[in-house]
């Protein structure tokens, strides 16, 4: 398929999360030192897709106020009636052709080489849409990938559904997307829910692209984590130590020493110069500047804070230069 207009993006916001046990939108718990949903904003922004649209539904009044001042569009799904149902509430502020990118907003870690690589994989292999998978040692719950004798996608089987020999199948669906929109409009009106929960799936738009002969192509990740949701506490938990292990790294490369990166929380925000020594326990917290050689001691937080060049903070220093 040749390539004709844009690219936008959808970002699936509408979800309840009711494992999380919380009255916060989902998307507003914080990762990283931003909310889930920032995060998710942040890698699209190097492809400029436009419009960004946000699906609401669940506490829409505090995911909007958060969103005011992003640039993004929104749409409403209410009542929630499954992933494709709130693809569709997106479609009528979206132009009529060009690339879609559709992703939850609740998978913090995903990046924009990804994104970028998913849409020059569909590009590339002529596809109707392309969706990015993953190995995992231990698939469990997750849609299996079955492919055709070319590789392409074939379709999305369900673990509950799945026979003894797909769910043998290591190679899961990560739950990002990219549609060429004009197929996307014809695909998602045939949508049905037909199964136990009554719902429209965004999964099933596979299977009828594949049923009408069109190509879907797969991206499988080089980072399984880079698919990570949030869907508990407990997954919360997870992706903000993936999330601080990606900026500690960072930081490492770029001449940061850092003598304990277990104990070590920087915010994605921060931003720390060559020759700095974060000692033990350090937490740099909403857009702290460190400038150049610089040692930070032991088991300090500081929020806000600018250091200039060779500045030295004693051990256990609390500082808050953002409120």
């Amino acid at each position: 398929m040749t390539r004709q207009g844009g690219l936008c993006a959808v970002v699936l916001a509408a979800g309840e999360g009711k494992r999380m046990r919380t009255q916060r939108a989902k998307v507003l718990h914080e990762a990283g030192g931003s909310a889930l949903i920032d995060h998710v904003l942040a890698a699209l922004e190097p492809l400029a897709p436009s419009p960004v649209v946000v699906v609401v539904g669940h506490l829409r009044a505090e995911v909007e106020a958060h969103l005011a001042g992003h640039g993004v569009a929104l749409a409403v799904q209410d009542p929630p009636r499954g992933t494709g149902d709130a693809l569709a509430r997106a479609l009528p502020r979206l132009p009529g052709e060009g690339d879609v990118l559709v992703l939850s907003g609740d998978v913090p870690l995903i990046t924009s080489a990804t994104l970028g690589a998913l849409v020059e994989l569909r590009h590339s292999r002529n596809a109707a849409a392309a969706l990015v998978t993953a190995q995992l040692g231990d698939p469990g719950t997750y849609g299996r990938i079955v492919r055709n004798p070319v590789g392409d996608v074939a379709g999305i089987v369900e673990a509950r559904d799945a026979t003894l020999e797909q769910r043998a199948i290591r190679e899961v669906n990560a739950g990002t997307y990219v549609f060429d929109l004009a197929v996307l409009r014809g695909a998602i009106n045939r949508l049905r829910p037909d199964n136990a929960q009554g719902e429209y799936y965004l999964t099933d738009v596979v299977g009828i692209l594949v049923a009408d002969g069109l190509r879907v192509a797969g991206l499988p990740l080089e980072d399984p984590a880079e698919m990570a949701g949030v869907n508990s506490r407990v997954d919360l938990a997870e992706v903000h130590r993936l999330l601080n292990g990606r900026v500690v790294r960072r930081l490492q490369e770029a001449g940061v020493t850092v003598l304990d990166p277990a104990t070590t929380w920087v915010d994605a925000d921060c931003t720390v110069g060559p020759d700095t020594v974060l000692e033990a326990g350090v937490h740099l917290r909403r857009g702290c500047v460190v400038g150049e050689d610089c040692r930070i001691g032991a088991h300090s937080v500081l929020e806000g804070v600018s250091l200039a060049n060779g500045s030295t903070v004693p051990p256990l220093t609390w500082r808050n230069d953002a409120e």
